[in-house]
């Protein structure tokens, strides 16, 4: 190698130049490889919704971009956007905070409640993401298992946990990958017990209306709670989040957003959604009844199926390698996500159409 070609490599962390900070550099960056040479068949890997927009509210969406001018910024802090998520989740604007997907608000909570130097409590299996977020924020990470195989947060830890001063919980509910529900009961006395606390809910949508942990910020003076319209509103390509929080807490966490995070086509397809309901709602319906079926489909097939509340289910088969059959469903045309890094052998598969799921389960008879 060249004295050049040396020198180019070590110059990240070498003497005078602009280092990372060591814990960025030993991180691993959230990566996604999409996979080449397949024709993909059941994709069922990402937790997107089965159906797409309507075209009649695409077109809506469309006509309005249309009359905006696109020289200009969007409208500052999203008012339109701000006001119908308020109207429909029944809290007033300045309890709204809008973001960039969920991800990007659930950062900016970590920066603010737990950077440079506080802990982000977790109960793994869950979400991968969280990790890097806290890396970021520059917080450490404190951790109390689930165990398999129904995944519930272990809650007495937990609570111990919390309550050491510093710490900021983050509880996924429904949890991404296993599907499972945390109680509203237990998120209250996790507020009770802690300072400011985190409740990703952007998958609450396909769960029961007792699982919602908003009427909870009718009774807290410290809860976040976090949602998306990627999933049930099927708009995971225009990146829409949302949190709900008490205004004090709410004006803290919008410090850290970045402005104009919503773009203007981004705005205008949740407005159309917000105010057309009915889409989503059916949706919704027809993928709880699909991962219904699926669930017990894959159980008469011998897997264990972790329960689910969400637009997924976290599977294992027994003496069967998750990466072996992931790569056999691949080859099939399926994709799914294998998630032995999570629990050993599991894979996640997303409910889509029933045609796709019926797809999924005659390659996974194959692959198994």
């Amino acid at each position: 190698m060249s004295a050049r070609g040396e020198g180019e490599k070590g110059s990240v962390a070498g003497k005078g130049a602009l280092a990372a900070r060591p814990e960025i550099r030993e991180f691993r960056a959230y990566a996604l490889a999409p996979p080449t040479g397949i024709a993909v068949r059941a994709k069922l890997d990402f937790n997107e919704s089965p159906f797409d927009v309507p075209d009649e509210l695409k077109e809506i969406v469309l006509s309005r971009l249309a009359r905006r001018r696109w020289a200009h910024y969007p409208e500052f802090g999203a008012p339109r956007l701000t006001e119908a998520i308020a109207a429909v989740a029944g809290r007033r604007p300045e309890e709204v905070v809008v973001g960039n997907g969920s991800g990007e608000l659930l950062l900016a909570a970590i920066t603010v409640f737990a950077g440079n130097g506080g802990r982000l409590l977790l109960a793994p299996p869950t979400f991968s993401l969280y990790r890097q977020l806290a890396v970021l924020a520059g917080a450490s990470l404190v951790e109390v298992p689930r165990g398999a195989p129904d995944f519930p947060v272990d809650e007495e830890g937990f609570l111990r946990a919390a309550e050491v001063p510093g710490t900021l919980p983050l509880v996924c509910s429904p949890n991404n990958p296993t599907g499972n529900v945390t109680s509203t009961e237990f998120l209250e006395r996790l507020s009770a017990a802690s300072g400011v606390v985190l409740a990703d809910q952007a998958y609450v949508d396909f769960a029961e209306p007792g699982d919602d942990a908003r009427p909870l910020l009718d009774r807290t003076e410290n809860l976040i709670v976090f949602r998306t319209l990627s999933k049930a509103f099927s708009a995971a390509g225009f990146r829409i989040g949302y949190a709900l929080a008490p205004a004090p807490v709410a004006a803290e966490l919008r410090k850290a957003v970045l402005p104009f995070s919503v773009d203007a086509a981004a705005e205008e397809l949740a407005v159309a959604l917000l105010s057309n309901p009915g889409f989503s709602r059916r949706s919704v319906d027809t993928v709880r009844e699909g991962r219904d079926r699926l669930a017990a489909d894959l159980a008469a097939l011998g897997a264990v199926v972790a329960p689910s509340r969400s637009n997924f289910l976290f599977f294992t088969i027994p003496g069967a390698a998750g990466s072996e059959i992931a790569a056999g469903l691949a080859r099939r045309g399926v994709l799914v996500r294998e998630l032995s890094a999570a629990a050993e052998g599991y894979l996640r598969v997303t409910v889509g159409t029933a045609e796709e799921n019926g797809i999924f389960l005659e390659a996974l008879k194959e692959a198994r």
